[in-house]
């Protein structure tokens, strides 16, 4: 491949950011405010990897030319995005984890039951909360 494109290494970590951005502006409510932060976000891809717009484009067609080469990089950004998706299921998996600990932490109360016969019993959260189990019993 001629210097004059990026080269396919390269190329796919372009590529990455810039769907990454795309999906970021896809949310946004707002188009006019959706088109300023895209091409802020743009170039600052550009900057990041050392390309301008023009070098980008006259690649990007470079790559449509030879759809071997882009159907590869392709593959690779799926894993990619994929992986991703995962980390960033179980990093939200575990903070709404540690949300809905904390909010049940705040609303405990110790239950204090008496069973004159039997002593104080004990509850047995993990098969059954409603089933009442006598300390002497466990």
């Amino acid at each position: 491949i001629s210097s004059d494109f990026i080269q396919p290494n390269k190329m796919e970590k372009v590529l990455y950011d810039i769907h990454t951005v795309d999906g970021y502006i896809g949310a946004l409510q707002k188009p006019d405010t959706a088109k300023i932060v895209a091409s802020s976000y743009y170039k600052g891809i550009y900057e990041k990897f050392d390309i301008d717009s023009a070098t980008y484009t006259k690649s990007l067609n470079y790559y449509f030319e030879h759809p071997d080469l882009l159907n590869k990089m392709y593959e690779n950004l799926i894993k990619q995005f994929e992986e991703e998706r995962k980390r960033n299921d179980k990093r939200v998996d575990d903070e709404a984890l540690a949300i809905q600990r904390k909010e049940l932490a705040k609303h405990v109360k110790v239950l204090v039951v008496t069973y004159p016969s039997l002593g104080r019993p004990k509850f047995n959260f993990v098969t059954n909360p409603f089933i009442l189990m006598p300390s002497a019993i466990q």
